[in-house]
């Protein structure tokens, strides 16, 4: 037998025949008053005192019984009393004494071991002073000295801290000249505790200045330690000295003096060449799109100029435009960070297709519009009816809703016992005929239902069975009305169970 029965309503005694009650449970009330009046013999269980009653000799007792009341004749022994599973338990307890037979309390015991006086005083003595005798109940206190303070701490701890030495400290500033003086820290002495016992000072005196003449003759070479400022009159230098081919001139032109002597500036022949190419493509090789290579896309090379010229040799975006292979890349402005910074020459645009992105065009079938802007195809369904209507959901009367898992389900029609159905292509037509003569209907449930039986009648014969087991299976089962059953299960069934109906 499954394992889905709810209750029996039994109307005479249950006989096992001797055989095992397996994964039973009692009856679980709150106390007696939920319980009420039993019969002789009837158990339920009291959730409140977690204990198993019965009802015997007209009322609930607990079963098995419980220590209800404990008493002592002595004074040095634990009573135990109370009605309940958790009795109160009381210790008498007395003084510590001699021959005493009572209990006594941490408290009391303490008492009575510090009465006994074992540590009556101490002596404290120093490296010097006089010793202090400390009596039973006096407290030593141990204070600071010179920078050094105490404290009393928790878990019986003392702390010798060494206190804080404030200071001040100076700064000063000392520019002396030649034969000026100054102090410096020549040493320093300190004991073996590591405290400073002594400076020495000493006051050092800087050399005289002396002047001194230096005289050059020749050609001057030399090195040093010491840098030496030599201003040189302009008119000291003689230009044929230095080679007067190579004489650098800041206003030297280019154009037109092929024949000069003397060398232009670097931002003269940086004008001259701005000058030279500007309005002019610069070829500067080819450009990969699918890698980046060069740079020209995600953070351009900042040193692009106006003109420069790149030719695609990999396909590939650049910023958001396709490009293909031969089609030329020209920057409209210096170092540009756009794709309007740049023009774009397409070498071959094909026609699109299916496979190919190229020119083509978008146009509107049945129940789709296409609207353009600024090139760009929006293609929308316009037909969300007359042409297109088709149900999602199925809602059946008592039964789950029934709803399409995709664009090509198809809903069946079963047709159950006594019934008989016909479809019609031409008309659209589904015909659900009952046999006139039926007597006896089957369904199938998961959990609790209503099944309609449309047998028209509450004199039915209702049977339950486990579709997997195979094994008969109880349930709550009503007749609300002449075609339908209610079956209601305690706890939802693991399989599938049929409901078999017989009129």
């Amino acid at each position: 037998m499954a394992n889905f029965l709810s209750e029996i309503n039994a109307l005479a005694a249950l006989n096992l025949n001797q055989t095992e009650l397996k994964n039973a449970t009692i009856e679980n009330q709150p106390n007696n008053t939920g319980a009420g009046a039993g019969v002789e013999g009837q158990l339920y269980f009291d959730t409140t005192l977690d204990v198993l009653k019965v009802w015997a000799g007209g009322s609930w007792t607990e079963v098995g019984g419980g220590v209800l009341t404990v008493t002592s004749g002595n004074a040095n022994t634990i009573t135990i009393g109370g009605t309940t599973p958790n009795p109160t338990v009381a210790a008498n307890t007395a003084a510590v004494t001699n021959g005493s037979l009572n209990l006594a309390t941490g408290d009391q015991i303490y008492d009575f071991v510090v009465g006994l006086g074992y540590l009556s005083s101490f002596t404290v003595a120093g490296n010097t002073g006089t010793s202090q005798i400390i009596s039973n109940a006096n407290t030593l206190s141990i204070l600071g000295g010179t920078l050094l303070s105490t404290v009393a701490g928790a878990t019986d701890t003392l702390t010798i801290n060494h206190d804080s030495v404030s200071r001040t400290d100076t700064t000063s500033a000392s520019a002396p000249a030649f034969g000026g003086t100054f102090t410096v820290v020549d040493s320093i002495s300190s004991s073996a505790q590591g405290h400073i016992s002594a400076l020495n000072l000493k006051t050092v005196t800087l050399p005289a200045n002396t002047p001194q003449t230096i005289t050059l003759t020749g050609d001057v070479t030399g090195s040093g330690t010491t840098a030496i400022t030599t201003t040189i009159a302009a008119s000291a230098v003689d230009f044929a000295m230095i080679n007067p081919a190579v004489v650098i001139t800041a206003g030297e032109g280019i154009v037109n003096n092929d024949n000069d002597v003397t060398l232009p500036t670097s931002a003269a022949v940086k004008s001259y060449v701005d000058a030279s190419v500007a309005g002019g493509l610069i070829y500067q090789g080819g450009y990969n799109a699918a890698t980046n290579t060069p740079n020209l896309d995600a953070t351009p090379i900042a040193g692009i100029k106006t003109g420069w010229t790149y030719t695609v040799t990999v396909e590939g975006s650049f910023f958001t435009e396709q490009v293909r292979v031969g089609d030329v890349l020209i920057a409209e402005i210096n170092s540009p960070t756009t794709l309007a910074d740049w023009t774009t020459v397409q070498n071959n645009i094909d026609l699109a297709d299916l496979s190919t992105i190229g020119i083509g065009n978008v146009n509107a079938g049945t129940g789709i519009g296409v609207s353009y802007s600024n090139g760009t195809a929006t293609v929308s369904n316009t037909d969300l009816g007359s042409s297109q209507s088709i149900f999602k959901n199925v809602a059946v009367s008592g039964q789950s809703t029934i709803v399409a898992d995709n664009n090509n389900d198809t809903l069946t029609v079963v047709a159950g016992a006594g019934i008989t159905l016909a479809t019609n292509s031409t008309t659209d037509t589904l015909t659900i005929t009952a046999s006139p003569d039926a007597t006896s209907f089957a369904s199938t449930v998961t959990a609790t239902a209503t099944v309609t039986h449309n047998l028209n009648t509450k004199d039915v014969i209702i049977q339950l069975y486990d579709t997997v087991t195979n094994d008969t299976v109880y349930a709550d089962v009503t007749r609300p009305t002449v075609n339908t059953v209610t079956v209601t299960f305690a706890s939802a069934p693991t399989n599938s169970v049929r409901v078999l109906i017989q009129k």
